[in-house]
C-alpha cells in the first residue's frame, strides 16, 4: 500500500522517463552531460577540453591559407630600362640642389624598403652638398604641433642628419582616400613649398601626400616619381583583393569595385592621371613593377633603374656547409598578413629536423602578429626576436644560413632580399613578381609556389638533407655583383639636373 501511495500517476511517471533519457542523451541534465553524452563526444575528441582546444586552434589556424595561390595569367608590356645621359652644362658647374622628399612614412616611426630608399638617396645627395629634406606623414605629430592648417598638424625633427617635415591630419587616416583634394594639407604643401624653394620634387610614395605633388605642380616645381609599390594602380597598394587573391589590374576600377567593393576605385585613377602625366620621370626598381604598372596606366612613360645596397655596411657571410650542418632561416620585415610568415612557420612544422631554426625579426599588425605567435608556439626551433635597427643587419645575416621571403602579394623590389644577396646569403622566395625577377630557382637561391606551405616545406627539407647545396649557391651569388647605392645616387643626381628648375 504504502508503496503504491509513493508511485507517481502513470503519464507522468512515463512523461518524466522520457524527459530524463533526453536529457542524457543530449548531453543537458542539470549535473553535466549525460554517459552516452559524453561516450559519443569522446569518439570525436570533442567533449574533452583537448578536443576543444585542438578545435579552436583549427578555427584560428583556418583564418590564414597556407595552398598555392593561383596567379592570373598576366600579358605585361615592356618597358625600356633606364639610360644615363650626358651631364649637362649645370652637372658640369658643379651647382648644388635643393630636394624636397616625399614619402608617406620615415624614420624613425616607419622604416621598411621604401623609407630606406629615400633615406639612403637624401644621404647620398646631402654627402655631394645638396640641400635635401623630407616630407612625411606621421601618427606621432603631436597635438600642439607649432604649425597647423585646418585639419593638418606639422612638425619639424632631424633623423640621422637629415631634417625633416612630418605631418598628419587631426582625424580620420586618409590613406584610402579617394581623391587628393584635401585643402589642409595643399595649403601646408604650398606653405612649405613657397618657404623652402625646391629645385625639384622627388616623389618615394605619394600616400598621404598627393597633395604636395599637385601643389608642385600648381607653383611650377618639377617633380619625379619612384614607384616603389603598385598603389597607384591599387587603392590596397598590394594588388590582394579582399578574398586573399591575387589581382590582374585595376581594369579602370571595374575590377576594383566587383572584387574589393570600392566604388571610388575609377575616379580615383582619372583623379591622378593628369599628375602622373606631370611628372618629369617616372621610374621604377623592377621590371615586374613597371611593366604592371604601365598595363593598368597605358599612358605613362616608366623606365627602370635598380635600387643598390650600402656596400659600406655590407659583411660577406663566409659560412660552409657539410652534410650535417645545422640550418638557420632568417625572416627580416613587418609581421603582416600579406608577407606571408604564417606560410614559413607552417612550412617549418611539416620539417621535423632537429637541426633546422627559424629567427623571425620585425613587428606588426597586432593581431596578426598574435597569430602566428601562437601557431609558432610548440615549436622550440622558432624565435621571434623583435624589431631590428639598420645597423643590425650585418649582424643578421651573419648569422643566417638562408633568408626566407615567403610574400603572399607580388612584391616590387624587396629589398631584404638584396641585403641577404648583398651578405651572400641564398634566398627562398615565392615565385612571383619582383622576387621570382631577381632570384632564380637553383642558381642564387630557391623559389616555392606563393603562399604553398606544402611546397616550401619540399625545398627546406632537400636543404636541410644536404646542406652543402648552400655551397653551390653562395659560389653564384659572389659572382652576380648588385648595384650599389652610389651607383644608384648618380642616376637620380643626373636625373635632377636634367629635370631641376633654375
Amino acid at each position: 500500500m504504502a508503496r503504491t501511495m509513493n508511485r507517481k500517476p502513470a503519464a507522468k511517471r512515463l512523461i518524466a522517463a522520457a524527459a530524463k533519457r533526453k536529457r542524457v542523451v543530449s548531453g543537458r541534465s542539470r549535473f553535466g552531460p549525460g554517459r552516452k553524452a559524453v561516450s559519443k563526444r569522446s569518439k570525436r575528441g570533442a567533449g574533452s577540453l583537448k578536443g576543444l582546444k585542438a578545435a579552436t586552434r583549427k578555427r584560428r589556424q583556418a583564418r590564414f591559407a597556407i595552398s598555392a595561390l593561383p596567379v592570373p595569367a598576366l600579358s605585361l608590356p615592356e618597358v625600356s630600362r633606364y639610360v644615363p645621359a650626358p651631364p649637362n652644362e649645370r652637372q658640369l658647374s658643379g651647382a648644388k640642389l635643393s630636394i624636397l622628399y616625399l614619402v608617406h612614412g620615415f624614420f624613425p616611426e616607419s622604416y621598411t624598403g621604401t623609407e630606406k630608399f629615400v633615406l639612403n638617396m637624401a644621404k647620398e645627395m646631402q654627402r655631394r652638398g645638396h640641400r635635401v629634406k623630407v616630407a612625411a606623414y606621421s601618427r606621432l605629430v603631436p597635438e600642439e604641433a607649432p604649425l597647423a592648417f585646418g585639419d593638418v598638424l606639422g612638425h619639424e625633427y632631424e633623423f640621422e642628419g637629415i631634417p625633416v617635415l612630418a605631418y598628419r591630419h587631426r582625424g580620420q587616416d586618409p590613406a584610402q582616400a579617394a581623391g587628393f583634394g584635401d585643402h589642409s594639407l595643399l595649403a601646408l604643401a604650398e606653405s612649405m613649398l613657397i618657404r623652402e624653394q625646391p629645385n625639384l620634387l622627388h616623389v618615394g610614395h605619394a600616400m598621404r601626400g598627393m597633395e604636395f605633388v599637385q601643389a608642385a605642380r600648381n607653383l611650377g616645381i618639377p617633380y619625379v616619381m619612384t614607384l616603389t609599390d603598385f598603389w597607384f594602380a591599387c587603392p590596397r597598394s598590394n594588388l590582394l583583393r579582399v578574398d586573399k587573391q591575387l589581382c590582374a589590374g585595376p581594369e579602370g576600377g571595374v575590377a576594383c569595385m566587383t572584387h574589393c567593393q570600392i566604388p571610388y576605385a575609377a575616379d580615383r585613377l582619372n583623379a591622378q592621371m593628369p599628375l602622373l602625366l606631370g611628372a618629369s620621370r617616372i621610374v621604377a626598381p623592377s621590371v615586374f613593377l613597371a611593366s604592371f604598372v604601365k598595363q593598368a596606366l597605358p599612358a605613362l612613360p616608366i623606365e627602370v633603374l635598380p635600387h643598390g645596397i650600402r656596400q659600406e655596411t655590407v659583411v660577406p657571410n663566409a659560412k660552409r656547409y657539410g652534410k650535417s650542418s645545422p640550418i638557420t632561416l632568417i625572416y627580416g620585415g613587418s609581421l603582416n598578413e600579406h608577407k606571408g610568415v604564417h606560410v614559413l612557420i607552417a612550412a617549418l612544422a611539416k620539417v621535423p629536423s632537429r637541426r633546422l631554426r627559424l629567427h623571425i625579426y620585425g613587428s606588426g599588425e597586432p593581431v596578426y602578429e598574435a597569430a602566428i605567435r601562437r601557431a609558432a608556439a610548440r615549436d622550440s626551433r622558432i624565435s621571434f626576436l623583435g624589431p631590428y635597427a639598420e645597423g643590425d643587419i650585418p649582424r643578421l645575416y651573419q648569422e643566417a644560413d638562408m633568408a626566407a621571403v615567403p610574400s603572399v602579394w607580388y612584391e616590387n623590389y624587396p629589398l631584404a632580399l638584396h641585403e641577404a644577396l648583398a651578405a651572400h646569403v641564398p634566398v627562398l622566395t615565392s615565385n612571383i613578381g619582383g622576387m621570382a625577377e631577381k632570384i632564380v630557382d637553383g642558381l642564387n637561391g630557391y623559389t616555392f609556389r606563393a603562399g604553398d606551405a606544402r611546397h616550401l616545406a619540399e625545398r627546406i627539407r632537400m636543404v636541410a638533407r644536404d646542406p652543402a647545396l648552400l655551397n653551390g649557391l653562395k659560389d653564384n651569388i659572389r659572382a652576380m655583383p648588385l648595384p650599389d647605392v652610389g651607383a644608384e645616387a648618380d642616376a637620380y643626381e643626373s636625373i635632377y639636373y636634367a629635370h631641376a628648375r633654375s
